[in-house]
């Protein structure tokens, strides 16, 4: 039997062609912007220039710089052989982490927050199945080391609704763990 699990190992690993695993590091280098809707079955990304707030979310993608790269050695031992077709992925590695993310309108959102101030809390961050505050989501990317390169990639949702004005164009502020700022806004909407 241990004969028989030995060959099995050795013909899978022969027919395994997994390339060396790469340790890549990056920095953050800015910031792209799309409204979401959450009633949209497929992808959630939309052009609509309406959309009920409760249904309102951005999506963010950090654009990113390569720094360097390097291969990983692969070490021929018995226990990584028999490992060896289930294929190692790439390493991901940030130069700098995020520190904070502020979310300000354009427009007066209600009495408490006028224009240009931060409406943060009023959005949460997707996470998988859940949704998480923007300052929890943020000490979780810290906590995990999660790749920060997809982060906020899942949406930020708006929970209120505006009662001051209905039209508004967010503007997202992130500041990242080297004092740098990114910056960026959405297309304006009408949040009904």
């Amino acid at each position: 039997m241990g004969l028989a699990l030995m060959a099995q190992v050795i013909v899978a690993c022969v027919n395994c062609n997994c390339p060396p695993t790469r340790t890549i590091y990056f920095t953050n280098s800015g910031l792209l912007l799309k409204n979401m809707d959450l009633s949209l079955t497929q992808s959630m990304v939309t052009n609509s220039a309406t959309i009920s707030s409760a249904n309102y979310g951005i999506q963010v993608q950090l654009q990113t710089t390569l720094l360097t790269m390097g291969k990983q050695h692969v070490n021929w031992g018995l226990m990584q052989s028999a490992y060896a077709c289930s294929c190692n992925e790439d390493e991901f590695i940030g130069k700098e982490s995020i520190s904070s993310l502020k979310i300000v309108s354009n427009s007066d959102f209600d009495i408490s927050h006028p224009k240009n101030t931060d409406l943060s809390l009023y959005f949460k961050a997707r996470k998988g199945a859940t949704m998480i505050s923007i300052a929890d989501y943020i000490k979780s990317l810290k906590e995990f080391k999660y790749d920060n390169k997809y982060a906020f990639y899942e949406g930020i949702f708006l929970q209120a609704t505006p009662t001051t004005s209905k039209k508004h164009q967010f503007k997202l502020i992130i500041t990242l763990s080297d004092g740098r700022i990114l910056e960026a806004e959405t297309t304006e909407v009408e949040l009904i």
